[in-house]
């Protein structure tokens, strides 16, 4: 029964996380490079700028922190970079962070789940995953705006 409880919880959280990664694609794909990178309110962020935290966000906390990818972030930069990479290599970066999240969540063991999130981050890891798909969530949401701002 664990097992299955367990099982059940990461490919739900596996999936919720997908469903709002193919949002922010359907919102960003039609977005020109001005737009993506636009902001269009002060101070604000880009739909470019969130893509590059939430990307930034799973690589630590998922990738570096539960899988040991050694991904080392630098959050300032992910809402402040200059230097801006096309969207398409954006989007590919929060691609590879989706599929890392899949990756090292899918095969957790309940054990796992209920041990303490690293860096006292979160009270478990299951607790934390829950965050990390909502604060997801919320930066869908933001990026829904800021497109339809940037598109005016």
């Amino acid at each position: 029964m664990t097992n299955d409880l367990t099982h059940a919880a990461t490919e739900g959280l596996v999936r919720h996380l997908e469903v709002l990664h193919k949002s922010v694609g359907e919102i960003a794909g039609p977005l020109s490079e001005e737009e993506f990178w636009a902001k269009p309110l002060q101070p604000g962020n880009s739909v470019g700028h969130l893509v590059l935290h939430l990307t930034g966000n799973l690589k630590h906390r998922v990738g570096a922190l539960l899988g040991g990818t050694g991904y080392v972030r630098d959050r300032d930069r992910e809402f402040n970079e200059t230097n801006l990479p096309a969207k398409a290599e954006a989007l590919a970066g929060l691609d590879e962070a989706v599929g890392i999240f899949r990756q090292v969540v899918e095969p957790l063991s309940g054990e796992r789940m209920r041990s303490p999130y690293p860096e006292g981050l979160y009270p478990t890891v299951f607790d934390g995953l829950i965050g990390l798909v909502a604060h997801f969530a919320l930066h869908r949401g933001q990026i829904s705006y800021i497109a339809r701002l940037a598109k005016r």
